[in-house]
Parts: structure tokens; sequence; C-alpha cells
């Protein structure tokens, strides 16, 4: 804390600040004993139970049907904590059936399931719903109506934990929000909950809150109305586009309205920030970095998706999350500081909070993980999308800094890439540990035009659709016509970095690789007195020569890599 404070004391003018890190990390070389602990087994992955099964597995009762659009209209209790409503699900058959699954959490009252005007039969099984229906054909669309009610799960530590935020604000008011990653939509309202299908054609959302108080939501606000006694107001909003279930929030308190515009492109657009009364002020300066942080994101990726639907930022009692169109916002308006450590390493030139969430109206709103064993597409691409700007912004020594930052918080417990259709979100390592993939990525390819091509050309050609893994590797090797599956299956499938061994010795230096799966290769860059070198090692022992007493360094910057010199493997090559 004390080197940052004095980085910030004297070096207020940030075009030496590049200079000032890249000697900082220099005498305060990051060490490597912490990757040296990766365990030589990986934790297990979850038991799988019941209740992940079936909200996992792409069962025939739910690939029956597509989702093409959700009507939600719920009215709250906010003293009761209490939510009563319906959903009306509109869907195209992709199977001839006669019985489909939906998704709602046990502690939901289910009052009754309507099609056509008829009350269908239903049995429960831990979150799931199964609805006996007529013989619907393959190629039908079918409408449903789903009534419910109930006392929602609370979150008791968001956005990590799903649930209802009941909070009140500085002023004693109701603050109400949800989030509800991982744990799923349908904790608090009945859906296909499965990340990989998204209602098609969007979804519109009526909410109906006490009248003194406001009620934001995703998308577009296309009607206010009153009951009659004008003690409630109900909210509809309409999001016109595809979106991850888990996306679809609510908001309610003393809201007011701020609009800003931007203009990107050639073209100009509406931003719109939804805050408590009593911070219009400081949003309104606060949130004018938004227009900086989408400029970059349509520079290096690809246009904004949602400009029909509106970008919105929407102040919260929790941290935040990336809701889309309506990303929530509880950061304390201080690009310095944060509400979590993380949230204020960005040098002062942006709020960490607003750049990362924002980040996945890219990566995880519009390009969106087939399953959440994925979850790195999202996460890790959010945080190298983070050093990207910084990059963009102060340099590359600068972006190193932020990235070795990052490398201290990787812990390869697991895999990045976890069990598909069980349910398993794999946050962990996908972060940080994916960020410094990508890094390590760059390095390989050596060509960076080539890289930030790639990057931006599978954001544009997977816009708005689900992607997994392999799908980035097919459009590497595509790109670059080079085989990148070892490395794949090094860094996302396996929990252990791969370690370079090596040993000086008089005129030879000597290096392989080690703690890999079989078949690893994968170049790195040392420095030989001052000239940098490639070098290609395997499994197998290799040398190079050198001139005696050379000065080497391995450019571990540059990779994702644990460093071990061991001079036994001399012995090995000696066969001793």
């Amino acid at each position: 804390m004390a080197n940052i404070l004095i980085v910030k004391i004297i070096f207020k003018n940030l075009r030496i600040l590049p200079f000032v890190i890249f000697l900082w990390r220099c005498e305060n070389q990051f060490s490597q004993d912490e990757l040296r602990l990766t365990p030589e087994k990986p934790d297990a992955f979850p038991k799988l139970t019941e209740r992940n099964r079936l909200l996992g597995e792409l069962s025939p009762e739910r690939s029956c049907y597509d989702v093409l659009h959700y009507l939600i209209d719920i009215d709250f209790d906010i003293k009761k904590k209490y939510i009563k409503g319906f959903v009306e699900i509109r869907s195209v058959a992709k199977d001839d059936f006669s019985i489909l699954q939906f998704d709602l959490a046990r502690k939901m009252m289910l009052n009754k399931v309507e099609y056509q005007d008829q009350i269908l039969k239903t049995s429960r099984k831990k979150d799931a719903v199964f609805v006996e229906f007529p013989n619907i054909k393959d190629g039908e669309n079918f409408t449903f109506r789903i009534y419910y009610e109930g006392k929602p799960l609370e979150a008791k530590n968001p956005p990590w934990d799903g649930g209802f935020v009941w909070e009140k604000d500085k002023n004693g008011r109701p603050f109400v929000s949800v989030a509800c990653e991982g744990d799923g939509a349908s904790l608090w309202w009945p859906l296909k909950d499965h990340i990989a299908d998204e209602p098609d054609e969007g979804a519109t959302m009526t909410f109906t809150v006490p009248s003194e108080l406001y009620c934001v939501s995703n998308g577009r606000l296309i009607d206010i109305s009153s009951n009659e006694d004008k003690t409630k107001k109900s909210f509809t909003w309409a999001v016109n586009n595809p979106i991850n279930n888990y996306n679809i929030s609510v908001q309610i308190g003393h809201y007011v309205s701020i609009q800003d515009t931007i203009h990107h492109n050639g073209l100009v657009d509406t931003l719109n920030y939804y805050v408590l009364d009593y911070n219009r002020e400081v949003a309104t300066n606060h949130f004018k970095q938004s227009k900086k942080v989408i400029r970059f994101f349509e520079k290096y990726f690809s246009e904004f998706q949602w400009w029909d639907d509106g970008y919105k930022l929407v102040e919260v009692s929790y941290l935040g999350m990336e809701h889309q169109s309506a990303v929530t916002y509880g950061n304390n308006w201080n690009n310095w500081g944060g509400e979590r450590a993380w949230t204020s390493k960005y040098y002062g030139i942006v709020d960490g909070l607003l750049f990362h969430e924002t980040a996945h109206e890219w990566w995880g709103n519009s390009v969106t993980a087939i399953d959440p064993a994925h979850m790195w597409i999202h996460e890790g691409m959010a945080v190298y999308s983070e050093a990207m700007f910084i990059e963009d912004q102060l340099g590359y020594n600068v972006m190193i800094d932020f990235l070795l930052d990052k490398r201290e918080g990787i812990r390869n417990r697991r895999p990045i890439v976890g069990p598909s259709h069980q349910n398993y979100w794999a946050f962990g390592d996908s972060y940080n540990k994916g960020a410094w993939v990508l890094h390590t990525l760059r390095n390989i390819i050596n060509n960076d035009d080539q890289w930030f091509s790639i990057l931006k050309e599978f954001s544009i050609e997977n816009a708005k659709s689900h992607v997994s893994t392999q799908d980035f590797l097919n459009h590497i090797i595509k790109t670059t016509k080079k085989d990148f599956q070892s490395i794949f299956n090094q860094y996302f499938y396996d929990h252990r970095p791969p370690t370079f061994e090596y040993y000086q010795l008089d005129n030879k230096y000597y290096y392989r690789w080690s703690n890999v799966i079989s078949g690893f290769t994968m170049p790195v860059d040392i420095d030989v007195n001052g000239s940098e070198m490639r070098l290609f090692p395997t499994e197998l022992l290799q040398s190079i020569d050198i001139a005696k007493h050379s000065v080497i360094y391995i450019r571990d910057w540059e990779s994702y890599v644990v460093l071990k010199e061991d001079s036994s493997i001399i012995k090995k090559l000696n066969g001793e």
C-alpha cells in the first residue's frame, strides 16, 4: 500500500507512470513461490446433485422446446418480502412432445399452469416442474402461462450468493434488487433455466411496486400505470433482443433518471443512468467515463449489440452485476478506491467495477458460454479486456504490472473448464487465470495485429450466440494455421501451470517442460545477455550453446509458467 501511495503522490503525471511501474516491479519482482504451491492433484469437482442434474442437463423435456419470449408480470409486497404474479412463455416445439420441464425454486408456490384455457397437470422434482401437455408437434408455436407466488430466496452475500436484496437506503427507504447468476433466475420466476436457451425475441417485464417507488429493469421503459387508488404503480420494460435468463433483473428504490449522449462510430446514442435521488450529482459526473469504456470496446471488439435496448447503469446496494442493458453499480464513486480491493487497482483511469460489468455486455451477454462450465469466456475475457484497456491508456509496462497483480490471485485448485451438463458454474480461476492464458496466447502467436484481430473477429462472428472453449480454439487454429490443442488441454483442462525447468552450466543452457500433459509443447522467450531468444521446449531435455557466464532472464511476464532452476536435470542427462 505504501508503494501505491508513493506512486499516487509523486507521479501524478501519467506519462511517466509506465516507467515507474516497470522499475517498481524490477525492485519487487513477483515471487513464484505461490505458483510452486500448486497441488499435485486437483480438488474434486462438486458432487452432482439431483437438483443440478435437472438444471444442468438439456434433457428431452427441455430440448423439446425453444423459448421465443417471456412475458413477466409480478406484484411486489416489499414489507413482507413477497412476490406474486405470472410468467407467460411463448415457444416453438423442436420435437414432438407431451411433457416439458420448466424450472422454479421449490420454496416458491406453484398455483397453476394454463394452456388454451385449460389447467394442466404438473409434478415437481427439486426445482424442476414437469407439465403434461396435449400432444405438441415439432415446429408448432405454443404459449402457456404459469401462476405462482412466494417469498424468494434472500441473498446472503450478493452478488456471489444469489437472491433478493431487501435493503434500506441512507434515508431509511426501501432499496430492493436481485442478483442470481449461478443460483439461477428460477429462484424468483419460472422459466427454462439453462444458459443455452435465451428468449429469441426478448422479454417484457411488468413490475408493480408501491407508488412512491420507482422500478428499473432491462431494456426500454414502455409504460407506467397506476392502480385505481393510486397506491401502486406498474412499470413495464421491454427487451427486444435475446437475453441471458440471469440477466433479467428488477431494481426498486427512490431512483432519478440521468440521461447522457455518446458519439461513436459516426452515430449518436443515449446513455441512461438510474441512481438514488441524493446521488444525482456524483453519478452525473462519475458515469461520464462510461462513454470512454464503450468506445474502447467498440474499437477492439465489436459494436455494442444492445443499442435498441439501451445502455443503462443502475445503482444498487451490492457491488454490481452485468445485467444486460441494465448494468448494476454499487461501488463507491471513486476510481482510486472501491468496495473491494480489486476495484481500485486501475491506476485511477477508470472505475474497475463499472468497466468489468460493462465488459460483460460483450463477453457474457453477447458472446455467451454454451454451458456454465466455460465461464472463463465471460470472466477471463472481461479481466483481459481490463488489461487491454490499461495498455491502450497507459502502455505495455503498466498492463504487465496489472496482470502480475492478478497472477497472485490464481490458485490452480481445479481446471478452468469444469464438467458440462451439471449446472457447474466454473468461476474460481476463470477470472485471473483465464486472463493470463489469453496473455500467454498473445505471446505465443507473437503477432499483435493477428492476435487482436482474432479477438475482434471472434466477438463479431459470435455476437448474440453461444460458444465453448473448443469454439475459441478452433477459431485460433483457423486463423493462425497452427496447432494449439495441447496448450488448451494444459491450461483449460488441467489444473497445473506448466513448469519450465532450466539449468545453466558453463557454456550450456539446459531446459525442458515438466508437470505437463503428454505431448505438451509451447515456446518460451528468454533474454541472453540482453538479446531476446525464443526456445521451443518439450518434455525432452534440450540445450543451447551460450557464452560462459552469460546473463539469462526468462521472460515470465509474457506467459503463465512456473520457473524451476534444477541442477538434477544434468544428472539425468548423464544417466546418473
